[in-house]
Order: C-alpha cells, then structure tokens, then sequence
C-alpha cells in the first residue's frame, strides 16, 4: 500500500516540478516504481532498490487509471466492483458525481464471481428504473478498468475463468473497446478533467465548496491553461492567484 501511494504521489510531484501537462494524469507514458510494484505491473524492474522513473510501453498502465493506488483504493482487497470505480472516475476525473443511491435499493449479491459475470448482476439491477439513470453513467466506466484485480494486477478472466469484457461507453455515447481506447476519449475530453482538477484545487485551497459564483472563474482558469500547455503547475498558480483565493 505504501509503495503504491509512494508512485502517485512521486508522479504527481514530478508533474509539478516539470510543469508537465495535466493530461499525463489521464494517459502517461512513465511513471515511477520500485522492485516490487514492477513485478506486480509486468514491467523490467529498475536497477536500484528504491523508486526510479520507467518510460512505459505499455499502454495499460500509464497516467492514474492504471495505477494501483487509485485501482485498490476503489476495490475492497477480494473483488472489485465497477461501480466503485465507476463513480471514482465520475467524481475526479470527469468532475460530476452520480446521485446517493435511493434508500430502499438492495446491495449487490457479493457472490458475483459464481455462474453470472458481475455484468450479468448489473445488467439485472438497472431493470428498475430509479437505479437505470444513475448506473448507465456509472457502470461503463468502471467496466473500462475491470481486468485490474483488486490490488492493481491485470487479469484476462475472472477467478471462474469467465472472460472479462473491459468495453463500454461514456455517458456521451462514445463507445470503448478496452482500457487503451477508454484512455484516448479521456484525453480527448481532456477540457472536462482539466475543470474538475481545478475545481477540486480551488475547494482545497479555499477551504470551502466550490458554489456557482465560482463557475466564471474556473471557466477563466481552465481557458488560459489550455493556452498555456495544460502545465500542472500552472493550473496551480492560476489557483492561487484567482479572485475566489484572494489573489
């Protein structure tokens, strides 16, 4: 656990310290491991026994999506769930969390691993139409990351060698085929997360929610950092000396 923190938190630090784009969040081609993160992810581990930097060639795993920090903090330690990481994604990379689900909803069969796909069991809990609206924005995204395992391994098929199906489409419409192609419309929306980062940054640096007089000031961010190469350490000091921060 601590490693994994340790490689989104180098990450992110390298991000800021290079003013590299906000964009490597959603898709990256490096990131930083030690021996034992590198055997879990399939990659040559690095020469010495601490964290080092690797160039990725493989595109599962570059930018958050693919790191086990983020993948095991949106799993339980046994199975996983896409709608856990489904309303991850919603919550931090597209900036709109999905409604608290109605109060006389049954929880999932936790035994989803046996004759029926995890799937199959969703597929059957949007029959009922207060679930439906909220699930067909969820779900596909958490489906776009099911070959990793609850501690961020990949995986072809499910403990009962059932297939895992990683496709499905945003809530747009845009359809996926897997993990890759789900990567490339996220960078291709890259204007989305670049607004919930923001937002986010703005809430941690005010120490308050974000309200709605906020919205022009955010749209304002996001524009001059589109202009300016999507830096991450840009956005920050656009932050910092924003209106609603005092500057």
């Amino acid at each position: 656990g601590t490693a994994m923190r340790r490689e989104t938190h180098l990450f992110t630090q390298h991000l800021l310290d290079k003013n590299l784009s906000i964009v490597n969040f959603l898709d990256a081609d490096f990131t930083f491991v030690n021996k034992p993160l590198a055997r879990l992810y399939g990659i040559d581990p690095p020469s010495s026994h601490g964290f080092e930097l690797v160039q990725l060639s493989d595109r599962r795993r570059g930018g958050l999506p693919g790191q086990a920090s983020v993948l095991t903090v949106t799993a339980n330690g046994i199975d996983t769930s896409p709608v856990v990481r489904g309303v991850w994604l919603l919550e931090n990379i597209f900036g709109t969390p999905p409604s608290p689900p109605p109060p006389d909803v049954e929880a999932l069969d936790p035994d989803i691993r046996g004759a029926k796909t995890i799937r199959d069991q969703l597929q059957k809990h949007r029959t009922s139409p207060s679930c439906n609206d909220c699930h067909r924005k969820i779900d596909p995204l958490g489906f776009a990351l099911e070959n990793f395992d609850p501690v961020g391994g990949w995986r072809g098929v499910y403990s009962n060698r059932a297939k895992i199906d990683s496709s499905g489409e945003l809530p747009n419409g845009q359809k996926f085929s897997g993990i890759g192609e789900f990567k490339d419309l996220l960078v291709e929306r890259r204007e989305l997360f670049a607004r919930a980062l923001t937002s986010k940054l703005l809430a941690y640096a005010t120490g308050r929610h974000v309200e709605s007089s906020d919205r022009r000031h955010i749209d304002d961010i996001v524009k001059t950092l589109g202009e300016r190469g999507d830096g991450f350490r840009d956005l920050i000091k656009l932050v910092v000396l924003s209106e609603p921060f005092g500057g």
